[in-house]
Formats: C-alpha cells, structure tokens, sequence
C-alpha cells in the first residue's frame, strides 16, 4: 500500500464521531426500549423508547440508523475504492503535460478532510429528519404518551391557524396534522431522491462534498416547502351526521297532530360520553387532503421544477420591466446535455453557456464525472454559442459546424487552399442583403478571435 493509500485511510478522531454519536444515540434508545423501567416518566429523549410497542420502536431505529449511516459510510467506500479509479481514467484522457496537476488535486480530494464539514451537516439533517418521520407520534391529549400538542404548536406548524388554539380544537388538530404529513412527506421524497444522487454520483466516480451539502439543503427547503403547501389544504373535516342532522330540521312540518310519545328514558354520564365520541369518530377525510402526501412527495423529489414553475409566473409578470430584457443562455441549447448534467454544472458554478464557455476541462474532469473529451466538446460549443447567441442553433443546422474547433479547421482549410472561408459560409445560410451583411461581420469577427487565440483553451 503506497503513501496515497495510506493517506485515504487516515482519520481524525474527532470524524469517527459522525459514526459514533448516531450509533450512541440509537443503541440508547434500542437498550432503553428493551430494559428500562417501566412507569416512569421521563423529561428527555428517553420517554421516545416508551411511546411505542418495543418490537416495533427497535424496527423503526434499525432504519433510522441504516438511513443516518448511507451518508457517511459511502464516503469512506468511496476513498477507498473509486477514488483511485478516477484518477487512473483521468490519467489516460488528459494531454501528457497536465498529467502533473491530477495526482495534487485527486490527493486534496481522496480524503476523509474534504467532506468533512458537508457530511456532518448532512448527517445530522438526516438524523432530524428521520426522528420527526419515525419516532415523533403526535398526540392530541395530555392522557396519551407521544408529543403532546395539546399544549400548543410553534408557529412554523400552525401559521395563522394557531388562533385556533383554545377556540375550535378539532380545526387545531386538523391543521396540525396537515402541517406534520406535508412536512414528513416533504423529507421523504428529498432523501429518497438524495440516496439516488448518492448512488449515481458513487458509480460515475462524481461523489464530492457538492453532493451532500445540495441534498442537505434540498432536505431542508423541501420540507419547508411542502410545508408551506399544506396551507393551501385548509378544509376541516366533515361529519356524516351532518348532512343527516340538516335533513331532519328541513322536513316539512306535518299538519295531523302528533301522538303522545313517551318521554325519553334518562341517560347516565357515561352513555352520553360514549355517544358523543362515537358520533366525534364519525367523520371522513376530504377528498383534496389525500392529494396531500403525493404533493409533498414530489415536493421534495423536484423541488428545482417547483421553483422554475414560480419563476416562469414571475418572469411573466415582469417582463416588461426596464433592464430586464438580457437572458442568460441555457446549457439545454449544447448537444448531449440532458437535465442531470445540466444540475451537476450548476453545482459547480457554471448554470449557463456564457459561464461554461470560460471553464477549465482538465479542472473540470478532476471535479465531475464527466469525461475530459467530453467537456473539452461542451466548452468549445459553449464559446460558439455565447457569440452566436440566438442564431447559434441556426448556424448549427446549415452548416453543421457545432464548435470553435470545427470553425477554426474550416478556416484554416479555406486559408490554405486561399478561398474565402466567410464567404463561403454565409452562401450556406438563408439570409437577404441586410442579414448577409451581418453574418459576414459575425464570422469575420469570429475568425480574427480564433486566430488571435482569445478563445479559452480547453486543454
């Protein structure tokens, strides 16, 4: 084992605490489940291992600590074993005299210390989470053991719904449940789609500290976010006797004279408890509320889609603003970019072609999943399209020049066979006298730029 190996499996102390403390933490509440004392009334953590039966409260903290686990251990998988692997691709794909810069970047990044931070951040998120998902039973009476709500909610649960406290308190519960379900459900969908981008990012050798620090704050907004949609689930629940009760007192009187009835029989306490809540029992779930958890769900799995929705309102409504006009160039307009690639450069910084068309394949390369070839191909396409702008895809399908490297060869080939490169473009575009002009003074633009070698070198 050489020194870069044994680099990868030196630890701090202080980072095996990121297994330490969930391990710690959830083997308390495990032994507390299985062996503590019964009747006794905690005012910590340890009431949670009483709430449950103890066969099902040890179910769910096995998958709470698989959960909290997945973070850090693929990590350390990862140093150990797909690190040096990516460092053996980029040594084949880079040009010779770069090949230096690889092993001092893959060394800075092949340890435990560079995702320090983001992994303890994502761990203890996760941890959070999963508690108010698995252990949090919510209860609405101070006689059951649980969270007791009865004595209040903040008002990130309740809103302005939290002057119900006191006043209706079946239209309290009824919001707070709402506001719980939208926020588990929220969660969920973010860790499930995070535990994917994990497992994608593992095997294309992308996993960095990029990756965990979006999906701890996709976590955090998605929840934020789906708890702000279950105010739009504002309807209480509805009673069945209702509808029966409103019948009764619309029937039309009858004209005969009733006859004589008996006296109700007089009913103890206890009987007219148990009828009224038999009646409270009684009701049904609006059909709209079970959109709720679905929602959530799919809140938290796109909430980039969610946020692009809002943005496309918002730019509708001030597009006639002055100063507003310039747009940034979407990376959807290069070949083979789909919507993950497109998400994994914008982690990086580059969420645009004119961004991307200055980048740095090689530190690209170190940093991504991508291949050098294939950034090498994007940024060339980038620069082209951020002077082209509008017309780039144009330009693309009349003379299938896709690159700045594309251009620059048919330049010089028209150069040394002394023909006239612009001019022979511009016959093969659709253009009148005006735009003939203009895309003569594009190109020969272009050209004096390539051969001036302003262009950013990809290699």
């Amino acid at each position: 084992m050489d020194q870069n190996e044994n680099s990868r499996w030196h630890m701090a102390w202080y980072d095996w605490l990121v297994f330490i403390v969930p391990v710690s933490l959830i083997a308390g509440l495990g032994l507390e489940s299985a062996y503590g004392p019964e009747g006794v009334e905690y005012h910590d953590f340890r009431a949670v291992a009483h709430w449950f039966d103890p066969v099902f409260f040890q179910y769910n903290l096995i998958m709470m600590l698989i959960a909290v686990l997945v973070v850090p251990s693929l990590v350390l998988a990862y140093i150990q074993t797909m690190a040096g692997r990516k460092e053996r691709r980029l040594r084949r794909e880079i040009p010779v005299e770069r090949r230096g810069e690889i092993h001092k970047s893959m060394e800075r990044r092949a340890s435990f210390s560079a995702y320090r931070g983001s992994v303890f951040l994502t761990t203890v998120i996760v941890l959070l989470g999963t508690s108010i998902l698995l252990l949090f039973k919510p209860v609405f009476s101070a006689h059951e053991v649980g969270v007791d709500f009865s004595l209040g909610a903040n008002m990130l649960m309740m809103g302005p719904f939290v002057e119900l406290f006191g006043k209706n308190p079946e239209a309290y519960y009824s919001h707070l449940t709402r506001s719980l379900t939208a926020f588990q459900f929220g969660f969920l969908g973010a860790y499930i789609y995070f535990i994917g981008s994990v497992a994608r990012a593992y095997f294309t050798l992308d996993l960095t500290s990029h990756t965990f620090v979006d999906g701890a704050i996709r976590m955090i907004v998605a929840s934020v976010l789906a708890l702000v949609l279950s105010f739009a689930f504002h309807d209480e629940f509805e009673s069945v006797a209702a509808p029966a009760a409103a019948s009764a007192s619309s029937a039309p009187a009858s004209t005969e004279p009733s006859p004589t009835v008996e006296p109700p029989p007089v009913e103890t306490e206890s009987e007219s408890v148990s009828k009224d809540s038999a009646t409270k029992t009684v009701s049904t779930i609006p059909a709209s509320l079970t959109l709720l958890p679905i929602l959530s769900f799919f809140f938290g799995f796109y909430p980039k889609r969610a946020f692009m929705a809002i943005e496309r309102i918002v730019l509708r409504v001030v597009k006639n603003i002055p100063g507003n006009d310039y747009r940034a160039l979407p990376l959807s307009m290069l070949a083979g970019m789909s919507y993950a690639h497109e998400l994994r450069l914008e982690r990086e910084g580059f969420d645009n072609i004119e961004n991307l068309s200055s980048a740095d394949a090689v530190d690209l390369a170190v940093r991504t999943c991508f291949s050098y070839s294939q950034l090498k191909q994007w940024i060339n396409q980038a620069w082209l399209a951020a002077h082209l702008r509008e017309d780039y895809p144009g330009f693309v399908r009349c003379t299938g020049i896709t690159n700045s490297e594309e251009l620059q060869r048919f330049f010089s080939s028209y150069d040394a066979a002394q023909g006239d490169a612009v001019e022979q473009l511009v016959t093969g575009l659709p253009t009148d006298s005006i735009t003939n002009q203009s895309w003569k003074v594009k190109l020969t633009a272009l050209k004096v730029l390539l051969d001036a070698n302003t262009i950013p070198s990809a290699a």
